[in-house]
C-alpha cells in the first residue's frame, strides 16, 4: 500500500481569523442586535428602529461609566493619595463621565423626532419591556452613592430589584453594598483634614474668628453678613450631627469645607477640582432623570409606564433633592467665607 504526502496544508477551519476594523468591534454581532418586535408581528413600525437604537446607545455608555467609576474608586481606595498623581487619574475618568452624560442626555433629543403618535404604533409590541428594567442605571445609582431607602418605590411593598431577573437582582443587590464614590470620597476627605490639621483647637478657633468678623461687620447689610448660629453648628460634632440630611461625617466635612475654603491655595487646587467634578457627576445624573421625565411625559402623557409602573408619576417622584448623593457639596456655599476675612492665620498646616 502506498502512502502519499500532499504537502503541508494547513486546514482552513484551524486559520486564525484576521483581526479587521469588524471582527475587533465586533460589527458582525453588534450591527444584528436590532431586532424590531413590530417587525415579527408582520407589522414593521420603522421609528421603532430608532427607538431602539437610542436605547442601545444609553446601555453602551452606561457601561464606559460603570467603568470609569471602579477606576476612581480603586484609585481613591489607594492606601495613600498622592495629589498630584492619583487625582489626575480621577478627574480624567471623572471629566470623561461627565461628557459621556452630556451625550447620553443629548440622545433625548434624538429619540424627541419621534412624535408620540408614532410610537403608540409600536408600543404595545414592547409588552412588559420597560426602561425601568436598566440594570445598569440601577448600578450607577448605587455605585454613585445613593442609598436603598432613599429610593421611591412605585407600588407599595416593591422595589426596583423586583423588576428585574434573578441574575439581575443579585448583581444589583451586590452594588447596593460595595463601595461607592460617596464612601471613597468621604474616606479620601477624612484623610485630607487629618492631614492638614495638626492642632483641631486652632482650626476651630481661626474659623470661628473669621465667622464672628465677618458676622459683626457693619459697614455692610445684615443679610449681607456671616451667618453665626449656623455657622457655629458645623463647628462642634455633636450639633454638626443634628443637622437634617446630613450624610458626610464630621471630619470628612471639614475636610470638604477646608478644601472650598482654600481653593485657590496650590495645595488645594487639584482637590478642589476633584470636589466639582464629583458635584458636576451628581448634577448631570439629576438633569438625566429630568430630562427623561419630561420625554415621557410628552411621550405617553400620564398614561401607565410600558413596563405596567406609574409612568410619569413616578418618574417625578425620582427626580428631586433626596435623589442625589453629593448635596453637602452644594450646600457648602453657605459656610464659604469671603477672603476680606480669610487674610490672618491659616487654620491648616501644609505637610
Amino acid at each position: 500500500m502506498c502512502n502519499f504526502t500532499f504537502g503541508n496544508f494547513t486546514d482552513m477551519a484551524d486559520e486564525p481569523k484576521k483581526l479587521t476594523y469588524e471582527t475587533y468591534l465586533g460589527l458582525d454581532k453588534l450591527l444584528k442586535c436590532q431586532e424590531l418586535e413590530s417587525e415579527k408581528e408582520g407589522n414593521r413600525v420603522a421609528e421603532e428602529h430608532l427607538f431602539i437604537i437610542v436605547h442601545q446607545g444609553f446601555e453602551i455608555w452606561f457601561k464606559q461609566i460603570l467603568e470609569d467609576f471602579k477606576g476612581v474608586i480603586d484609585i481613591l481606595n489607594e492606601p495613600k493619595i498622592e495629589e498630584r498623581t492619583h487625582l489626575s487619574g480621577i478627574t480624567t475618568k471623572l471629566g470623561r463621565c461627565i461628557l459621556i452624560l452630556k451625550v447620553v442626555i443629548q440622545h433625548f433629543e434624538i429619540i424627541e423626532t419621534m412624535p408620540p403618535a408614532v410610537f403608540l404604533n409600536f408600543r404595545k409590541y414592547l409588552k412588559s419591556g420597560s426602561g425601568f428594567q436598566s440594570l445598569q442605571f440601577r448600578q450607577i445609582e448605587n455605585t454613585l452613592g445613593l442609598r436603598p431607602e432613599t429610593r421611591e418605590q412605585d407600588q407599595p411593598g416593591k422595589d426596583y430589584k423586583d423588576a428585574l431577573n434573578t441574575e439581575q437582582s443579585e448583581i444589583a443587590k451586590d452594588s447596593e453594598k460595595g463601595d461607592t464614590l460617596f464612601s471613597v470620597a468621604e474616606t479620601w476627605l477624612k484623610n485630607v483634614f487629618g492631614t492638614y490639621v495638626r492642632d483641631r483647637v486652632q482650626y476651630f478657633n481661626v474659623l470661628s474668628e473669621m465667622m464672628k468678623t465677618w458676622a459683626e461687620d457693619t459697614t455692610m447689610e445684615e443679610h449681607h453678613r456671616g451667618n453665626k448660629e449656623a455657622f457655629d453648628k458645623i463647628l462642634k460634632e455633636d450639633t454638626y450631627e443634628t443637622i437634617p440630611d446630613r450624610r458626610l461625617t464630621f471630619e470628612a466635612f471639614h475636610g470638604a469645607l477646608l478644601i472650598s475654603l482654600y481653593q485657590d491655595e496650590p495645595e488645594f487646587q487639584s482637590a478642589y477640582h476633584t470636589i466639582k467634578l464629583f458635584m458636576d457627576i451628581d448634577s448631570l445624573v439629576s438633569k438625566w432623570r429630568h430630562t427623561h421625565v419630561l420625554m415621557v411625559h410628552r411621550m405617553l402623557g400620564k398614561k401607565t409606564g410600558t413596563g405596567g409602573s406609574s409612568g410619569y408619576d413616578y418618574l417625578k417622584r425620582t427626580n428631586q433633592d433626596k435623589y442625589r448623593v453629593f448635596m453637602e457639596f452644594f450646600n457648602m456655599g453657605a459656610y464659604l467665607i469671603p477672603e476680606d476675612y480669610k487674610r490672618g492665620e491659616k487654620p491648616y498646616s501644609v505637610p
